[in-house]
C-alpha cells in the first residue's frame, strides 16, 4: 500500500487530440491512445495508489505557472510533447524546471535515445554491434551518401521520430538515386534523416522495466508478418504498425538459452550506457550468428495493445502485475537515495 498522501499524475498527449496519419478511421501517430492512459491509472489505482491522469503539455505548463508544491506528488510520464523534432524533451525539461519527482528518462537522455544515429555511434563505440549508418542533415550529405561504406540495400527513415513515423515501403532503398530521392522527402519533412544498411534478419523487441541492479521485467520479443520471422527484404512500416500486421512469439521459444542470454545482456549494456530509467525498449535484428542494435525507445507506449498487453498474454501474467511492476521501479528509485 502507497503512501495515502502521496499522488500520482499521469502526463501524456492523447493519440485522439493529435492528427491521424493513417488511411484508417482509427487515429494513427506516434501518441498513446485515451484508453490506454485511463488503464494505466485505473490498475494503478487498483493497486492502492492514488493516481489519475491529469493531460498533457498544456496541462503541466498550467501547473508550472501556478507554483504547485510538487513534494507529495509522482509524475509518471508518458508526455510525448507537442509536435516538434524534440519535442520528447518537452516534458522532462518543464519537470525539472519544476523540481518535481517524475519517471523515465531525463531530459538528456530522453532526447538521446531519440537521436537514432547518435544511439548508434555510442553503442558502436563500446563494441555493440550497429548497421553502417550516415546522419542526412542538408543536400551537401545526400550528394556524400555514395561516399560512405554502406552497402545497398539500406533503410531511409527520419533520424529522431518514432512508432515508424516516416517509413513506408519505399523506405528500404536499393540504389543511390532511390536513396538520395528519400533522403530528400524526409529532410524537407523531418529536418534529418538516417540511411543504415539493411540486415537481413529477425525483428526481436526487448521491453525493460527497472534500473540498474535491479530489473523487474526484461522480455524480449520476436515479431513475425504473415507467419514470416525472417526478413530478407522487409522492413516494418508505419502501416503495418496502424493496421496491426504484427504478431508476437516469446524470443526464447525459438532461440537457444545462449542467445537469449546475449539478448538480455545487451539489451541491459544500451540502457545502461544510454542511461535511461525505469522503462524502455530496445529493438535488434538478429541475422542467425550477429545481433545489431537498431534503436532505443525512452518512452514506448505502455498499453493492453501494445507489446505489453503481448508479453501478458504470452507470459500468462496480467496488466495489473505488470503495473505493480512499473510503479515498485518508479518508487524504487525516487523514494530512495541509492540510484
Amino acid at each position: 500500500m502507497s503512501n495515502l498522501n502521496l499522488k500520482y499524475y499521469i502526463l501524456a498527449e492523447l493519440r485522439e487530440k493529435h492528427e491521424n496519419l493513417s488511411n484508417n478511421k482509427v487515429v494513427y501517430n506516434d501518441y498513446v491512445s485515451q484508453k490506454s492512459m485511463q488503464d494505466l491509472a485505473s490498475n494503478i489505482s487498483s493497486l492502492g495508489y492514488n493516481c489519475k491522469y491529469i493531460g498533457g503539455i498544456p496541462k503541466l505548463l498550467e501547473l508550472y505557472n501556478s507554483g504547485i508544491n510538487c513534494q507529495e506528488i509522482i509524475f509518471i510520464n508518458y508526455n510525448y510533447g507537442l509536435p516538434n523534432q524534440f519535442k520528447r524533451g518537452q516534458s522532462p525539461i518543464i519537470l525539472e524546471m519544476m523540481n518535481a519527482k517524475y519517471s523515465g528518462s531525463d531530459p538528456f537522455v530522453s532526447l538521446l535515445v531519440n537521436d537514432k544515429f547518435c544511439s548508434k555511434k555510442i553503442m558502436a563505440d563500446i563494441g555493440v554491434l550497429t548497421p553502417p549508418s550516415t546522419l542526412i542533415l542538408n543536400n551537401d550529405d545526400i550528394d556524400k551518401i555514395n561516399h560512405q561504406n554502406i552497402n545497398f540495400p539500406v533503410v531511409v527513415k527520419p533520424n529522431s521520430e518514432g512508432s515508424s513515423l516516416g517509413i513506408d515501403e519505399k523506405s528500404l532503398c536499393t540504389d543511390l538515386n532511390h536513396t538520395q530521392e528519400k533522403c530528400k522527402e524526409l529532410i524537407n519533412k523531418y529536418d534529418s534523416a538516417i540511411v543504415e544498411e539493411y540486415i537481413p534478419g529477425y525483428e526481436i523487441t526487448v521491453w525493460i522495466i527497472g534500473n540498474k541492479g535491479k530489473y523487474e521485467l526484461i522480455q524480449p520479443l520476436l515479431i513475425s508478418i504473415d507467419n514470416k520471422y525472417y526478413f530478407e527484404s522487409k522492413i516494418i512500416t508505419m502501416y503495418d504498425k496502424a493496421n496491426h500486421v504484427r504478431n508476437y512469439s516469446l524470443a526464447d521459444t525459438f532461440f537457444s538459452n545462449k542467445i537469449i542470454k546475449d539478448i538480455i545482456s545487451t539489451s541491459k549494456i544500451v540502457f545502461e550506457t544510454l542511461g535511461m530509467r525505469d522503462y524502455g525498449r530496445i529493438d535488434f535484428r538478429f541475422d542467425g550468428v550477429n545481433l545489431y542494435f537498431i534503436e532505443a525507445n525512452a518512452l514506448p507506449i505502455f498499453s493492453k495493445t501494445s507489446e505489453i498487453g503481448q508479453i501478458a498474454n504470452l507470459c500468462n501474467i496480467t496488466y495489473e502485475e505488470i503495473c505493480a511492476k512499473l510503479i515498485s521501479t518508479i518508487n524504487d528509485r525516487l523514494m530512495t537515495k541509492t540510484y
